[in-house]
């Protein structure tokens, strides 16, 4: 009868893995690591370079960082669930909302990122009206529009790019855009803003 194998024993905690679940959860409580420094009494470059996964603190300074994070130290070391960090929105589940519901050729929207505002990621589809380019919108961080359907231009000031159907743009917020659907086919275009949270 074959010997029974030991169990095999639990793999350590990856420090680069560690670091990038401070930095997510860091920026989720809106901290910037400066404030962190701050409450925790550790040192802003070694923060750094912990979420870097460049060092690996010790528990006791990984309990503190828990602690003024407001999270479990388990949550840091990956020993939670992942299901509950893993957020799912049914395509029937997005809310529909128009930038106007009285005037035709306006913008419509729907929220992929539902209650998930404070990850720094906001995704939407829209539905591109043909007078989108009446509203200008500006903002930090940086935003990317892919176009999934029809054409699209998407409006910086005096210049113009028109985007067919799988191009997509990147640009940094804080220019003044807007877009608008290009011909009589109906345009949609996946957004993505990624917050500049530091």
């Amino acid at each position: 009868m074959p010997a029974k194998r030991p169990p095999l024993a639990a793999a350590p905690p990856d420090a680069q893995q560690v670091g990038l679940r401070i930095r997510a959860t860091r920026r989720q409580r809106k901290l910037t690591l400066t404030a962190l420094a701050a409450q925790t009494g550790l040192d802003k470059g070694f923060l750094s370079r912990l979420e870097r996964g460049e060092k690996f603190g010790s528990v006791g300074t990984l309990h503190t960082v828990a602690t003024v994070l407001g999270t479990p130290l388990s949550a840091l070391l990956g020993e939670a669930d992942p299901k509950d960090e893993i957020h799912i929105v049914r395509a029937g589940e997005r809310h529909r909302l128009s930038s106007s519901d009285t005037e035709p050729g306006e913008h419509t929207y729907e929220a992929i990122t539902m209650g998930a505002s404070n990850s720094g990621l906001s995704v939407m589809v829209v539905e591109v009206g043909t007078h989108g380019e009446r509203t200008v919108a500006h903002h930090g961080g940086d935003e990317l529009i892919f176009v999934l359907e029809g054409r699209v231009r998407v409006h910086f000031g005096e210049h113009t790019v028109l985007l067919e159907r799988d191009d997509s743009v990147r640009f940094p917020g804080y220019l003044p855009h807007s877009l608008c659907a290009e011909g009589r086919k109906t345009a949609r275009a996946l957004i993505i803003i990624a917050s500049d949270q530091a």
